[in-house]
């Protein structure tokens, strides 16, 4: 967790709250440390950028889910369209 919060440049409290707020869900480490993904970590750093620019956290992580859903049904219909 420290390095991911090095490399964010956020506190090991921010990742934790985004925890809390179930938009992360990382991993463990066999010694039970929190292990991010590279999507996590991106989902990390929009957070940051949204809570930045005055974004409530419960509100920054709707909008971050509402952005992966969005992105998620367009490379659906970009599939799509390549088979027709």
């Amino acid at each position: 967790m420290g390095h991911a919060a090095e490399i964010l440049g956020v506190t090991q409290a921010f990742l934790r709250s985004l925890d809390a707020a179930r938009l992360l869900t990382p991993g463990r480490s066999e010694g039970g440390h929190r292990r991010y993904s590279r999507y996590q970590l991106r989902l990390a750093a929009r957070a940051r950028e949204l809570i930045d620019a005055g974004t409530a956290l419960d509100s920054a992580c709707r909008i971050i889910i509402l952005e992966d859903q969005l992105a998620e049904a367009r490379r659906i219909n970009d599939t799509l369209r390549r088979e027709d």
